[in-house]
């Protein structure tokens, strides 16, 4: 059977509306038809392929071959979460002024999260604002950044803070190329899916099944295209009734706020999944310490974590370093630079029960102590 026989698509209807379509085999040799045709329809003139050392050599050609002589050139990043900076956000533009981009012009963001972030957000740069086709390589990317528009790098102060809401022309996915994907990087996905299974009933049950057979402490399994679709279906009802973040988008932040801290405050050694799930597990043993939430809720996800190869507290090694300081007050004020803060409080993602969470005002002084209390 033909990738194009497999495809599934989600129509996301933001103010510009969108696919995201999943085909595997996309990126591979048998999908090359199907690639050329998606690419050539989505690119009138040219495009500049960004990517970055992982996954250039591994998808980089297949690309620039579907996009034949449209293809302005490949612009390869370090990769990892240190590259989503400034300095490289400039040094792709730099890259777009040499290429000779123009306004007909577009950006295929390939690669991960750092790179759909990065090139998303150059993309709504250069010359106030060019298309930008994603296709996410990784778990994390295909079912949380390539979808919603968000585009950012990070500033010294906290994790992006520099950014614009800027939505897509179209999200391809490959499901194949987790195949290919680290052990690491499988479980930073999860994180994702797991924080789905906090907000949503119906991704609830099916976390829950696709886990039932798997022993805790076990390395990530890779998940079903079905449950990454529906991973993608929570995001994309959610973004389509709050596009631009003010209100219902927020619950999108589960373990984000004290997670993004965790994740600082490990100078980026601990994943951001890893660092969601951290956050995560801090504020639901807050919470049940409070009484708000049974026992029950804590077992269960520290069960999930386990099968999926993520913590549930800060890893002992990165906590022994004495150069990394997971003090509450200092992730407190890690906390402080969330783009949720306010002067004296911020709006904290809280579970309520299985597979339901809410937004509340919570104060520093309450979050500091929530973050004793969980830590």
């Amino acid at each position: 059977m033909s990738c194009c026989e497999r495809s599934r698509i989600l129509h996301v209807s933001t103010g510009r509306p969108y696919d995201v379509e999943a085909l595997p085999g996309l990126l591979h040799a048998r999908g090359h038809d199907a690639l050329k045709a998606r690419l050539q329809a989505l690119v009138p003139e040219r495009a500049v392929i960004v990517s970055d050392t992982n996954v250039a050599p591994l998808y980089a050609r297949a690309a620039a071959d579907a996009l034949g002589p449209k293809c302005a050139g490949i612009h390869v990043i370090p990769a990892g979460e240190a590259s989503k900076t400034p300095a490289e956000l400039v040094r792709a533009l730099e890259a777009f002024a040499a290429l000779g981009l123009t306004r007909s012009s577009a950006v295929i963001a390939l690669g991960g999260g750092v790179i759909g972030d990065l090139a998303g957000l150059a993309a709504a740069l250069w010359m106030r604002g060019i298309d930008c086709v994603q296709i996410p390589t990784s778990l994390l990317a295909m079912v949380d950044s390539s979808v919603g528009g968000k585009t950012a790098v990070d500033l010294p102060a906290g994790k992006n803070l520099m950014g614009v809401f800027s939505q897509p022309k179209a999200v391809l996915i490959d499901p194949q190329a987790l195949d290919t994907l680290p052990e690491r990087e499988r479980a930073c996905g999860w994180g994702e899916m797991i924080k789905y299974a906090g907000i949503d009933a119906r991704m609830n049950q099916l976390v829950h099944e696709a886990l039932a057979g798997i022993e805790p402490g076990s390395p990530a399994p890779l998940p079903t295209v079905d449950l990454i679709l529906a991973a993608i279906d929570v995001k994309r009802r959610i973004v389509e009734a709050d596009e631009r973040e003010v209100g219902e988008r927020r619950l999108l932040n589960l373990g984000h706020t004290v997670g993004h801290a965790v994740e600082a405050a490990a100078h980026w050694e601990l994943s951001h999944g890893a660092s969601v799930a951290v956050g995560m597990a801090i504020l639901t043993r807050a919470l049940v310490r409070e009484g708000r939430l049974p026992d029950e809720m804590q077992v269960d996800l520290e069960t999930l974590l386990s099968k999926t190869g993520l913590p549930s507290a800060v890893p002992a090694a990165l906590r022994a370093r004495s150069d990394l300081d997971f003090s509450p007050e200092s992730l407190l004020k890690l906390c402080q630079h969330d783009k949720k803060a306010g002067a004296a409080d911020v709006a904290l993602v809280l579970p309520v029960s299985p597979g339901c969470a809410r937004i509340e005002r919570t104060s520093w002084a309450k979050l500091l102590e929530r973050i004793r209390t969980g830590l």
